[in-house]
């Protein structure tokens, strides 16, 4: 036989064998789908396209470009732009957040007084508005020309007009307006007061306090808690002489920050420092606290529910916290390491491991697992989440993610890089393959069924066992997401 009708009688072997539509196929990295009960995935070169359905959560992606993420109550998650754009919705409060970094941010949310506020802006805050359903919170600026604002920063509201030539701001009962912001100002309503920067400024509001300035910051003095039953007097010639008093308690500092201490004998208070690298601290009329601080070898702080100390700071820390009837502790090498343990008020654990770049691992007990070896993410900096669904198919070589609810069904999920190897577990049913080599799916009877080279070698384990008809390109299993689950035991 010629080698052209060998070649001719392969293909049509293989043209003759293909799978079912519907059913499953391993040819990572160009296209995968996995199924198992309650569970769907589906990929696309090496998982820059993504599908995945676990219950009535559906995840669906196109990295770094944009992917979208609705869960079975009713929460939305959407990112576009490797995380520059976001979009979340909350349908119980309700509350819906936009943003495309900086262009662009929008917010609405209904309150808990029933009231809507929504909020938007543009390029940067520069331009911003607002509005609620009662009238009371509307507002606009265009920044630095002309505006008005509300709720921002610690001020209920404020506008300016060639900022920083003309600025007013109210918070409560207090009114202070501006002209040339920060060097005058007078302030009137509840606190009465004027200042022209840094020559001279006071401040009083009646039965509370008084302060002023002479030459900021050479000459500062306040009186404090008037209505108390010890008030409060402090002043300093900066940066020679500073002291504080309140009834016994007194506080003094030379070459201010530099040098300082205090003491309260009355509930054994006392405290020194060489600022900023040394610091010692103990006692408290309210809160028993210690402090010792010899910065960057030795940091170590406690009160009643918080613990930590920290060596060679600020790269190693160990951490305890007790709040809520909840108890946490902690180990961190900054930022290449941490270990964090929770346990809840109802003695669920929680755990986040991560070693950067090489790991990260989450466990939060009845309820979730998730592991990914190799996970650049750093929080705060680079949120781990956000960049692992726009870049982690790159990066990951090997993630583990587990759903650990009894309801619907538990899943348990394994992937390495490119979806070269795939593993999943749910409802009694257990399915691993890998492209061309082939893989194994077992029911929940014990039936075993073999899928090898490309889905054209196949077998069934069993007493009606045997070869199966060939699926290329394998493994050919069938979909089983909608196939009711058994009985866990």
């Amino acid at each position: 036989m010629s080698v052209l009708r060998r070649l001719a009688l392969a293909l049509a072997v293989a043209l003759g064998s293909c799978a079912a539509p519907d059913a499953e196929m391993h040819l990572a990295p160009l296209i995968s789908r996995h199924t198992a009960p309650d569970y769907q995935h589906a990929e696309a070169l090496g998982g820059l396209l993504e599908y995945h359905r676990e219950d009535d959560d559906i995840l669906w992606a196109l990295k770094p470009l944009m992917w979208r993420e609705v869960f079975g109550d009713g929460r939305v998650r959407a990112g576009l732009l490797a995380g520059l754009g976001l979009y979340e919705y909350d349908p119980d409060r309700p509350r819906t957040y936009a943003r495309l970094f900086p262009l662009w941010s929008y917010r609405s949310e209904v309150r808990a007084d029933g009231v809507r506020d929504n909020d938007w802006s543009l390029l940067f805050w520069l331009i911003a508005g607002g509005s609620s359903s009662d009238g009371l919170e509307d507002y606009f600026w265009f920044f630095p020309f002309v505006g008005t604002g509300r709720d921002f920063l610690t001020y209920d509201e404020f506008s300016f007009f060639l900022f920083p030539l003309y600025l007013e701001n109210h918070k409560e009962e207090r009114h202070s307006t501006h002209w040339l912001w920060p060097l005058f100002g007078k302030v009137r309503g509840s606190e009465v007061g004027w200042h022209a920067f840094p020559f001279y400024g006071e401040t009083e509001v009646t039965g509370k306090y008084r302060r002023k300035y002479i030459l900021w910051p050479f000459w500062t003095q306040a009186e404090n808690n008037l209505d108390r039953k010890h008030p409060q007097n402090a002043w300093m010639l900066w940066p020679f002489y500073g002291r504080t008093t309140q009834d016994d308690y007194l506080a003094q500092t030379i070459l201010a920050p530099i040098f300082g201490w205090a003491k309260r004998p009355s509930s054994g208070y006392s405290s020194w420092g060489i600022w900023p690298l040394i610091k010692m601290e103990e006692g408290g009329r309210n809160e028993e606290r210690k402090l010792s601080r010899v910065l960057p070898f030795w940091l170590h702080y406690e009160n009643e529910q918080t613990e930590y100390t920290s060596v060679l700071w600020p790269f190693f820390w160990h951490r305890t916290d007790q709040f809520n009837n909840m108890e946490r502790e902690g180990h961190y090498f900054v930022p290449l390491f941490m270990n964090m343990t929770t346990t809840r008020d109802d003695g669920r654990k929680q755990r986040h491991l991560r070693i950067w770049p090489f790991t990260s691992y989450r466990f939060d007990q009845g309820r979730r697992e998730l592991l990914r070896v190799f996970d650049l993410g750093i929080p705060i900096l680079l949120e781990p989440d956000n960049l692992s669904r726009s870049f982690g198919w790159l990066y990951e070589v090997w993630v583990r993610h587990a759903r650990s609810v009894p309801e619907p069904i538990p899943v348990k999920e394994k992937r390495a890089w490119f979806n070269l190897y795939h593993e999943v577990e749910a409802g009694g049913h257990q399915r691993w393959s890998m492209p061309i080599i082939g893989g194994r799916w077992t029911e929940p009877d014990g039936t075993v069924h073999s899928s090898w080279l490309f889905g054209l070698i196949r077998t069934r384990s069993g007493e009606d066992g045997g070869l199966e008809a060939p699926a290329f390109p394998g493994p050919g299993w069938p979909d089983i997401h909608r196939l009711a689950p058994v009985e866990q035991p």
